[in-house]
């Protein structure tokens, strides 16, 4: 069996992950390309941004994938796709991934695909960070520290939104002072990491992932049928930008199937995705002081009331 080349994409949530692996998929003119899509929600929202690639993809959804909660699904995925005639498969992790058991997880899958050697050539994890946020989040968050530390090359992302870098950049070396470090805008990376035969499992840090199940974050399927008005939607962003580490999907705003996208109360919205009946949001929640998972809800439903009259239905996931 010829091994493939493995490469892990990771990024806080927001931060450009599936921008940038449009463009390095758009850059890569030789050879078949997989992708498996990892996210939260039980509504995959960002394997639709990749239609009209020439790709296998593969979604697996509700959770992290570096979570006992859904290893074997990452497992017996990647198995899959090693017996097929792919070149490289790239792993977009969710944006509150952990990698630092990937160590772990390919052993698993030499394990259960009975073999010799672990099928896959380890190209490494290209970590994606938001220029403007970053250093805020790598305060406050393991998993976004960890995110770096483990990567082989850093996008520093979204450089023309701010005005300097370089304390971005020293963050990033005080974590891992090995990583090349790309700056780009709209994930526009250097494409020589590609081609490189390094294999990079031998040298990385190998350690525990903070997802668990005890730290798997609530998420929550908001759908609607009739379509919305923009400052209706505004401001139930708004409203419950303190209750959620982000909000993904797509909603019918005004007629026009809009590509909603809100990390951090910073709300971005792409209307030029043609016409729709329906949408849905997923709602990634924090763990917020004295509140419980039902106050939450509560609190999300109530400012959709206030907002708008618009029906929607809300769902587990």
């Amino acid at each position: 069996m010829q091994k493939k080349k493995l490469y892990l994409v990771t990024g806080f949530l927001g931060a450009g992950k599936t921008t940038t692996l449009k463009e390095i998929l758009n850059n890569l003119s030789e050879g078949k390309n997989a992708v498996i899509m990892n996210e939260f929600g039980r509504v995959g929202i960002d394997g639709k941004l990749l239609d009209g690639f020439d790709i296998e993809l593969s979604e697996i959804n509700r959770g992290s994938i570096f979570c006992s909660c859904l290893q074997v699904n990452f497992v017996t995925e990647l198995a899959r796709m090693a017996e097929t005639d792919v070149d490289r498969v790239f792993v977009e992790g969710s944006g509150l991934a952990d990698p630092s058991n990937i160590g772990e997880i390919l052993e698993a899958l030499r394990i259960y695909m009975n073999v010799d050697e672990i099928p896959y050539t380890y190209g490494g994890a290209i970590c994606v960070v938001d220029a403007r946020t970053f250093e805020g989040e790598v305060g406050k968050l393991e998993a976004v520290v960890n995110q770096v530390e483990q990567a082989q090359m850093v996008v520093v992302n979204k450089i023309d939104l701010v005005e300097d870098t370089s304390k971005v950049v020293g963050g990033i070396r005080e974590i891992n002072p090995q990583a090349e470090i790309c700056e780009a805008e709209y994930g526009r990376v250097e494409m020589d990491f590609f081609s490189r035969e390094e294999d990079y499992l031998e040298g990385i840090k190998r350690k525990e992932t903070t997802n668990t199940e005890a730290t798997k974050p609530k998420t929550f399927t908001l759908s609607t049928v009739e379509e919305i008005a923009m400052d209706e939607l505004n401001g139930f962003l708004g409203e419950i930008a303190s209750l959620v580490y982000r909000v993904k999907g797509f909603s019918n705003v005004e007629g026009k199937l809009t590509k909603v996208d809100m990390v951090g109360g910073r709300v971005d919205l792409d209307r030029d995705h043609g016409m729709s009946e329906d949408s849905s949001l997923v709602l990634l929640t924090k763990k917020v002081e004295d509140m419980t998972i039902p106050q939450i809800l509560k609190g999300i439903v109530d400012a959709w009331d206030r907002n708008t009259s618009v029906k929607m239905k809300i769902k587990n996931g």
